[in-house]
């Protein structure tokens, strides 16, 4: 089982997450108006101990599988590749 890390633009430069596991509807949802990189270290550090890659998708576009450590140890770093991505995918 891969959990699900979702990220939605609230703002031009905020965002919030949710966090699902499996197919089971509960998921969990942080009320935050973080850049993209606070998302991630947030939710690496909920899901550190208990898994060892997250599918991140932001606003809806499937941006592939990190390694849960990546979001915690380079935030920033992966915080600009996702954002590129999906403005390259959104160009396309």
């Amino acid at each position: 089982m891969q959990p699900h890390l979702d990220i939605r633009r609230i703002a031009p430069d905020f965002f919030t997450y949710s966090l699902h596991a499996g197919a089971a509807p509960s998921s969990f949802t942080e009320d935050t108006t973080d850049p993209v990189a606070g998302c991630l270290n947030d939710a690496g550090d909920s899901l550190g101990a208990y898994f060892p890659e997250v599918r991140v998708t932001i606003d809806g576009q499937v941006l592939g599988s990190y390694a849960v450590e990546q979001l915690t140890t380079n935030p920033a770093g992966l915080a600009d590749e996702l954002l590129q991505k999906a403005r390259a995918a959104r160009a396309t």
